[in-house]
């Protein structure tokens, strides 16, 4: 009864309808372009009503044939993901070969297929980056995403540290240990990074943070590291005269790290500076055992300005025959030899040093001067020069990541800005 009812007024409407346009026959122009359509109302409703049919019948016609299985037919998709999944395999392929214009067609091919999936993104960001157009749209797209926000985050960060960029790096860091506060690769390179840039005492609170997390480093690995902060920290407070504060943060250096030379060394100058000779001596006798190098062998040497060279002398050889395996301490040997006139322990200990296979330049070069101060024998003190010549380099200062060499240490090198990385190199 109600759908007939809906029926009768609809067929009301439409007969008022009809009967309105009948006495009301308006006219419709199109103007387009200079181009004039006119038709008449009635056409106008002809059109509508022929419109309506035809959409009808397509739509109809649509579902009749099912022509929607074919685009859902999961035989058909499946087949697409994986001519899909083929394309960005071959892309990453592509990638690891360092083909990156080659790895982004097939990335493009594998995105018209897979549609923007994270790992299709993530091909063409990498291989965009790499090729360093300066415009990569894919990874402002993966920036959208908080899932993969910690993953554009890591290519930034990366690019700054290939850059060496460590200003920009280490705020990025921070930015990450928000999120991932226990990753351990972040704590570690929150430390170095702080450390690069010279910020000593927050580096040493990022140190205690990266200790709390197991496997972030190695015991050995940190408490070598806290012995260069605190080395680093002690030089401010020198700089700053606060000498007191600077000798307690170098002995506790020291107990972090026994070998660490450079706070033995530093320590011993403060001793000295106080005129305290035998803590400075007690010192330097102790790290001369374990890592003895050539700013050591020098502030030995002159350690008591008023002794006599006999004195200093026997002096160096009681520190020196703990330390026998080093040629830093035949060298020493004999140099004080040769200024006390003691030639027979001068030749034994450059003898050593060759016998071991230790030579170096200043071996001969002390040879070359023990022939002049003992024989005024010119030629053979030339025929030595002459072995030093083509002799390899003596034991000193170098970086391990540029290879640049230095007179003295530094816990930076000044030339890669690499934190740590200037070592006694034997």
């Amino acid at each position: 009864m109600i759908r007939l009812t809906i029926y009768i007024i609809l067929a009301i409407m439409l007969a008022l309808g009809a009967a309105w346009m009948t006495t009301n026959p308006g006219q419709i122009l199109i103007t387009w372009q200079g181009w004039e359509v006119r038709f008449s109302m009635a056409v106008m409703v002809l059109l509508v009503l022929f419109y309506t049919v035809m959409l009808w019948f397509t739509v109809w016609l649509f579902k009749k044939l099912n022509i929607s299985t074919y685009f859902t037919d999961p035989k058909r998709l499946a087949a697409k993901r994986k001519k899909g999944e083929n394309d960005l395999d071959l892309a990453w392929s592509a990638f690891a070969l360092e083909e990156y214009k080659e790895a982004i067609k097939f990335g493009l091919r594998a995105k018209s297929k897979l549609g923007e999936n994270g790992s299709v993104l993530r091909l063409l960001a990498s291989a965009t980056s790499k090729i360093g157009d300066g415009k990569n749209p894919y990874l402002d797209t993966l920036k959208a995403s908080s899932a993969s926000m910690v993953w554009v985050d890591k290519q930034q960060l990366d690019h700054y540290l290939y850059q060496r960029s460590w200003g920009d790096a280490a705020p990025l860091v921070q930015k990450m240990l928000d999120s991932h506060p226990n990753n351990k690769e972040l704590l570690k390179l929150d430390f170095l990074l702080l450390a690069r840039l010279g910020n000593w005492q927050e580096a040493k609170l990022a140190l205690l943070n990266a200790r709390r997390e197991k496997g972030a480093m190695t015991p050995s690995m940190y408490k070598h590291y806290s012995a260069v902060i605190d080395y680093c920290l002690a030089q401010e407070k020198k700089a700053a005269g606060s000498k007191m504060e600077s000798l307690n943060l170098l002995k506790s250096s020291l107990k972090s790290d026994p070998m660490f030379a450079p706070a033995a060394l530093s320590a011993a100058r403060l001793y000295i500076e106080q005129d305290d000779r035998k803590s400075a001596e007690k010192i330097l006798t102790a790290i001369w055992k374990q890592a003895p190098n050539a700013e050591l062998s020098e502030t030995i040497a002159e350690l008591y300005p008023q002794e006599s060279s006999g004195e200093t002398f026997r002096r160096i050889k009681k520190i020196t025959e703990n330390a026998s395996d080093f040629s830093e301490s035949h060298h020493l040997l004999a140099s004080v030899a040769i200024d006390s006139e003691q030639w027979p322990d001068a030749r034994r200990a450059l003898e050593s040093i060759i016998n071991s296979n230790m030579a170096s330049k200043t071996t001969y070069q002390t040879l070359a001067l023990l022939e002049r101060k003992q024989k005024s024998d010119k030629k053979a003190s030339d025929k030595f020069i002459e072995k030093s010549e083509n002799a390899k380099a003596d034991n000193h200062w170098q970086c391990n990541d540029c290879h640049k060499i230095f007179p003295h240490y530094l816990p930076t090198c000044t030339h890669c800005h690499e934190f740590d990385s200037i070592e006694w190199s034997r």
